[in-house]
């Protein structure tokens, strides 16, 4: 950005001296700016004028091929330059947003539109620096809330788990504790099951004696009869 200023400010000074010459040659060519040649008195007459002119004519012509190859060097750098400054003007023309009502523009114009625009892309990139560095800001402090806000969250939540995980262990005993009871208590009825089948299979033989005996007696009963009948 500041070699583009500084290429700006240069064409500026290139376009002032282009117009500062033009003012100039129009004013010699309207007479403005000419001098009379003065002629010398009689008096003072270089009295050896043959000599003088002749080495004056040598020198003049040597002096005016000189001056012809300068000026024609000049006139090609001039030329060069012109061409170059007219392609950076018409570049400027593409890059600087320009309104639709301009339609002819002066070089000075343009480039102080060019400097115009280069100072509003400054200050606007001037506008996004201080809005990002805002924006960092901002990420920063929400960043050291959401760390602040973590840091209870996750202890509670290690709290939690623990108390989840006492909970739980706590329950398994119980059902454990449960099951053996139910164990216990099953084991238990089985024991009054057998309990109960023997004594009615005890009851049951006592019975079955009581009767054999009764038989017995019977039968030793009605023998005594038989005999005392005899």
């Amino acid at each position: 950005m500041d070699t583009f200023l500084y290429n700006v400010q240069v064409l500026l000074e290139a376009a002032s001296y282009l117009e500062r010459i033009e003012k100039e040659n129009k004013k010699c060519e309207h007479g403005y700016a000419s001098t009379f040649p003065s002629v010398p008195s009689p008096g003072l007459q270089d009295p050896k004028p043959t000599r003088r002119l002749s080495r004056a004519r040598k020198y003049s012509g040597s002096g005016s091929i000189a001056s012809i190859a300068t000026r024609s060097t000049h006139n090609e750098l001039e030329k060069n330059r012109r061409a170059h400054l007219r392609l950076c003007l018409e570049r400027l023309k593409v890059l600087i947003p320009l309104g639709p009502d301009c339609t002819r523009h002066t070089t000075l114009g343009l480039l102080n539109k060019a400097k115009a625009h280069i100072k509003k892309l400054e200050e606007a990139e001037r506008r996004s620096q201080h809005q990002l560095e805002n924006l960092e800001r901002e990420q920063r402090f929400l960043k050291r809330r959401l760390e602040q806000l973590q840091g209870p969250q996750e202890i509670e939540r290690i709290r939690m788990d623990s108390i989840g995980s006492t909970i739980s262990s706590d329950h398994s005993d119980s059902e454990r504790e449960e099951i053996e009871v139910d164990v216990e208590s099953t084991e238990f009825s089985h024991g009054e099951v057998d309990n109960i089948s023997t004594t009615s299979i005890s009851d049951i033989d006592d019975h079955s004696s009581l009767q054999s005996i009764g038989s017995d007696e019977g039968y030793s009963s009605a023998s005594v009869k038989l005999s005392f009948a005899s």
